[in-house]
């Protein structure tokens, strides 16, 4: 059955028998959730907007140039944004905290070129989109070195990065591309154990389908409980 969009957590059923009272008292209406306009998807409630999507959809077309568009829109769904939504879900409150902190040190790192000695440990990575993370990796395709990025959600964590050095200049990337980024996460959710609890959460909460368009792009196991493409 296709898990629908009611954020109800249950429904309470009171035992009741005829000559032991009142009958049971109608559920009150729960107002349909309002998204913001070009939400598309949500998951337990956080919406998904088509711009989530296509900011990743030409860095999954230097990769594999061969496929249509709409491939490129799915593979970016299911590998970042899915993913990313539903830890964006768990814990709203820890995710409000996590990005006013990664504002804070990418704001500092732009202001003086040096992130602050409180920042996290970073990591220095060299590579493909393999090495260093495919949503890092679509940002650098249009950077120039020796500077930071944007502030970008990934799974679990706020993150930004500094491009160090890349193989090739922006619009000229291949999927062979190597760089090297020194990339801050600042995450909301424990690194510990941090993949299964996502991928548990995409099995239990609610994605609603807010465009029709876009069914068609979400894996069936995630709509449906199983996989319906067996």
């Amino acid at each position: 059955m296709l898990r629908t969009a009611s954020l109800l957590a249950g429904i309470a059923f009171a035992a009741w028998a005829p000559g032991c009272g009142p009958g049971p008292s109608p559920e009150p209406e729960v107002p349909a959730p309002t998204y913001p306009e070009g939400t598309v998807l949500a998951v337990g409630g956080h919406p998904i907007t088509a711009a989530d999507v296509e900011r990743y959809v030409d860095a999954v077309a230097i990769i594999e140039p061969e496929f249509v568009e709409r491939d490129h829109r799915r593979k970016v769904l299911t590998n970042i944004v899915l993913p990313t939504a539903a830890g964006a879900a768990l814990d709203p409150g820890a995710r409000e905290v996590a990005f006013q902190e990664a504002q804070r040190l990418l704001s500092a790192a732009r202001e003086t070129g040096e992130v602050p000695e409180d920042a996290p440990e970073p990591m220095v990575l060299t590579g493909t989109f393999r090495e260093v993370g495919l949503a890092p990796w679509a940002l650098a395709t249009t950077m120039e070195p020796m500077t930071f990025s944007q502030l970008q959600e990934t799974p679990g964590a706020w993150t930004f990065f500094k491009l160090i050095a890349t193989a090739a200049p922006p619009g000229e990337y291949g999927a062979r591309t190597e760089v090297t980024i020194v990339r801050y996460d600042v995450p909301y959710i424990p690194r510990e154990g941090a993949q299964e609890l996502l991928r548990q959460a995409l099995d239990e909460l609610t994605i609603e389908v807010v465009d029709p368009d876009w069914e068609a792009l979400v894996p069936p196991i995630h709509l449906y409980g199983y996989d319906a493409e067996r």
